[in-house]
């Protein structure tokens, strides 16, 4: 690719993140061109192309065999992400893909590795580290004006996916083991694992956890096959300590919050409707900062800018990777009921 030109990117999967998030952010990026569409379902992918143009691909391949696309967005469920991203990179195909980047550490290793050999990159859509508050967030806690981190405490709650999937109903694939893995630890955990690593600047070094099913169940009744909350506690590799609750069972408003209590005082990102960030200094000095006005992801452009000036990938394939062990040791951490060394 032409230093300066706009990559041209496919979108795999047409579901309700691509409808939501990708597919609009990228119709309106200056940083790169829409150039068309796949899904399993083949109505999913002619719905957006009639809206927003693009060619629709028969199958993911053959967007992959299309030597005019440059890059993709994987939106498909998670049993897939880990495959298709092997297959795109061995195809030199600049790959951005939702979370998780797939069902098995094992897996995740092989997108490593495509990863290394490919002269294309990985971007995992961690949208939650380019939001302006947790980057402020990042800022001061590295720049050790609030001290040492001595503890943290997280939560992810909402009302579950089948509120914000296609079908809006207990059938979607987010509440099938199968097909989406631990429930709520890798859907909503997944975020949290990788955005307070990224704040923080080290990762986990153990957690503890327990997890079940209390509140979804199918159209027959009978409780889901995955996690639908989770409570953890989790220590870093230099021995801060924390909290981080996952739930699906929030029917208030979304919490996304999380503390930092430091030697000088205490950082809270999301926790206020009206202020995104706060600092309140021990010594009494209080600062607020707001989140933009017009939210928005700025995960396609990130991509998209990395790729048009040929810089490395914006989220490592390893730093993906890394999250992913936080996750899967949540997991047998709840299914065993000990302490896990990550």
């Amino acid at each position: 690719m032409v230093m300066g030109n706009r990559p041209r990117i496919g979108i795999i999967g047409c579901g309700q993140i691509a409808k939501i998030r990708h597919v609009p952010e990228l119709a309106k990026s200056e940083h790169a061109e829409l150039a068309g569409f796949y899904d399993f379902i083949p109505e999913h992918a002619e719905i957006l192309a009639k809206q927003y143009g693009g060619k629709v691909y028969g199958h993911y391949e053959d967007m992959l065999k299309d030597s005019s696309v440059d890059g993709v967005i994987i939106c498909t469920s998670n049993d897939s992400h880990g495959k298709i991203s092997v297959e795109a990179l061995e195809r030199d195909k600049y790959v951005l893909c939702e979370k998780p980047m797939s069902m098995s550490l094992e897996e995740a290793a092989m997108v490593v590795e495509a990863d290394r050999k490919s002269k294309a990159f990985y971007m995992a859509a961690h949208n939650q580290r380019f939001t302006l508050a947790h980057r402020k967030a990042r800022e001061i806690l590295q720049s050790k004006r609030m001290g040492r981190v001595l503890f943290f405490r997280c939560t992810l709650a909402h009302t579950g996916p089948e509120h914000f999937s296609v079908n809006r109903s207990t059938s979607t694939w987010y509440l099938n083991k199968k097909s989406s893995g631990f429930g709520c630890i890798t859907d909503l955990g997944i975020h949290k694992c990788d955005v307070i690593r990224y704040m923080l600047g080290e990762g986990f070094t153990k957690v503890a956890a327990v997890a079940g099913t209390r509140d979804k169940r199918d159209a027959a009744g009978n409780f889901v096959d995955v996690y639908d909350n989770a409570a953890c506690v989790l220590e870093t590799e230099s021995g801060i300590m924390g909290t981080l609750n996952l739930s699906y069972s929030n029917y208030g408003p979304m919490e996304n919050g999380v503390y930092f209590y430091c030697e000088n005082g205490v950082l809270r990102v999301y926790n206020d409707a009206d202020c995104a960030l706060e600092v309140m200094m021990k010594n009494g000095e209080r600062a607020s900062y707001f989140n933009e006005a017009a939210p928005c992801s700025h995960v396609v452009d990130t991509f998209a800018m990395a790729i048009q000036n040929k810089e490395g990938s914006p989220v490592a394939a390893e730093e993906s990777y890394e999250a992913m062990r936080v996750v899967f040791s949540i997991e047998e951490a709840a299914r065993t009921g000990r302490m896990v060394e990550i």
